[in-house]
């Protein structure tokens, strides 16, 4: 290209303002973004808002943190102001507080973020570890929670059956973790095998977000194992309820989720093909359409 021609687009291109700004309007919208942290006991707790209307807050599982949301962050807020946080001793915030990492805790940090940020009713979405969050919170704030999502997760909800099943997930998943608790790469036990396979990139970023800080995995799953819920509190929650279930989850098989959700009176189980612990991750489309339908109705 010639000096002149380049000068020349250059020049157009800065008259015109406004035919690039429509360009810019007819792709992703503008959405609003803030970001932050509030102080409780000797901790600080990040989270980020985004977007716009009725609210939707995402409690990450075991190894998570808000950044695991990238794909449910940038589909919602394009309707929704969507929250996603970490909780204590995840991503970006601390745990320094003596009784920071049990699941009662995040409840009462929940309950605390959403009054910083001024919510007063909010749909709650809780995978994995984030169930116990998300399902506390709805007991003890039903008026807060206009719909609950628990995603490939039992959320607290033990009967000896339910127990059973998770206790012998978590022996296998002992002798199988490598002694360095090194997974190769690529593969990590809460996304599908074939991932890596079908998209290495994809099941990279998770091991990679994964790697951000955390509490150790055996610390915080005993605590998940020893927080239950009253089953007959549970018979008396009318909050609408969703349970969501990856088809090939060794976590939390489909089998248990249906037992979990019997449980509540008049929730709904909808599994999702072809995915693991993590559908949100690994099949981001179809775990949208399905939490947005729901959503919607609520």
């Amino acid at each position: 290209m010639k000096a002149s021609t380049f000068a020349s687009l250059t020049i157009a291109l800065l008259l015109t303002p406004a035919a690039a700004q429509d360009q810019v309007d007819e792709g992703y919208p503008l959405v609003k973004h803030t970001t932050g942290f509030i102080t409780r006991d000797d901790d600080e707790i990040y989270y980020e808002s985004s977007g716009e209307g009725d609210t939707i807050v995402f409690c990450h599982g075991l190894g998570g943190n808000h950044a695991i949301w990238y794909q449910q962050v940038a589909e919602f807020a394009r309707r929704y102001r969507v929250i996603a946080w970490d909780q204590r001793g995840f991503g970006r915030s601390t745990a320094n507080a003596a009784e920071a990492l049990k699941p009662a805790t995040a409840v009462a940090d929940l309950a605390a973020l959403l009054d910083h940020l001024q919510v007063d009713r909010a749909h709650v979405v809780g995978q994995s570890m984030g169930g116990w969050t998300a399902l506390g919170f709805a007991l003890e704030h039903p008026p807060q929670v206009r719909s609950l999502v628990l995603a490939d997760t039992i959320a607290g909800i033990y009967t000896p059956e339910i127990r059973k099943a998770f206790l012998s997930y978590v022996a296998v998943a002992r002798a199988n973790t490598p002694a360095d608790g090194q997974f190769p790469l690529g593969r990590h036990p809460a996304i599908v095998r074939n991932l890596v396979d079908r998209d290495p990139a994809k099941a990279l970023l998770y091991q990679q977000i994964g790697s951000f800080p955390s509490p150790p995995t055996t610390a915080v799953g005993s605590l998940l194992i020893s927080t239950a819920y009253d089953l007959e509190a549970l018979k008396k929650l009318d909050t609408p309820t969703l349970f969501i279930a990856g088809s090939g989850d060794p976590i939390f098989a489909a089998s248990v989720i249906h037992k979990a959700a019997e449980q509540i009176p008049g929730s709904l189980v909808r599994e999702i093909s072809d995915s693991g612990h993590s559908p949100y991750f690994e099949r981001p489309a179809v775990w949208n359409e399905v939490v947005a339908e729901f959503v919607r109705g609520h």
